[in-house]
């Protein structure tokens, strides 16, 4: 058995999605002064690897409190789009892929590299909106991508949040799969337990047997 962690260190100077507050992590008792280590944190939601919960998107949507475990916990297909020409994931990069009802997919496109960087990019691979509407035909639960966020920045109105999210697919962004294949997996992908919400950050674990 192999596992994979996919998450991605939460730590100071890290890459966050523009307009988010920067993380700050903190000591604010020592062994020196205190006897004891007590360290405060401070980030968004949607810092690193997260997921996003429906109600980040949609007025009346379920908090990430509520989200199906069953979602995100199970057999996972990770496919390798490192090689498609554009920008954007269309429909006929996926139409070979056997993807079926139930499914959890991840998308390893090569945006990972991009997660290491101190400034963010001004491209990356994003999922469109009629793959998005693709999956949603297809009944999976679960996608993933590896960037902070799997639609394209300033997509007027979000189509591609909204018609997974309204659809019942979980969303996780910002995964780091730099050593991760295109093969079938087991994942374990939990967030923090926030009541009511819109996102949390998530350890994301792939396991190989």
């Amino acid at each position: 058995m192999k596992i994979y962690d996919v998450s991605l260190p939460i730590k100071n100077s890290m890459l966050v999605w523009p307009g988010d507050k920067d993380v700050s992590i903190q000591n604010i008792k020592t062994f020196k002064k205190d006897g004891v280590r007590l360290t405060h944190f401070s980030f968004g939601s949607h810092t690193g690897t997260h997921i996003d919960a429906p109600n980040h998107f949609l007025e009346n949507g379920k908090g990430v409190d509520k989200i199906d475990l069953e979602k995100l916990v199970g057999v996972c297909k990770v496919l390798d789009l490192t090689k498609i020409k554009s920008l954007e994931i269309l429909p006929h990069h996926l139409e070979e892929k056997d993807i079926k009802k139930g499914d959890r997919i991840i998308f390893k496109t090569g945006n990972f590299s991009l997660l290491k960087k101190s400034t963010f990019p001004k491209s990356y691979v994003s999922l469109s909106e009629d793959a998005a509407n693709f999956l949603v035909d297809k009944e999976i639960c679960l996608v993933g991508i590896d960037f902070l966020g799997i639609e394209k920045k300033g997509n007027p109105k979000h189509p591609v949040h909204k018609t997974l999210l309204s659809n019942g697919i979980v969303i996780v962004e910002g995964l780091d799969l730099a050593k991760v294949k295109e093969e079938i997996y087991d994942i374990i992908c939990l967030p923090l337990k926030i009541v009511g919400g819109d996102g949390s950050p998530a350890r994301v674990l792939l396991i190989r047997k």
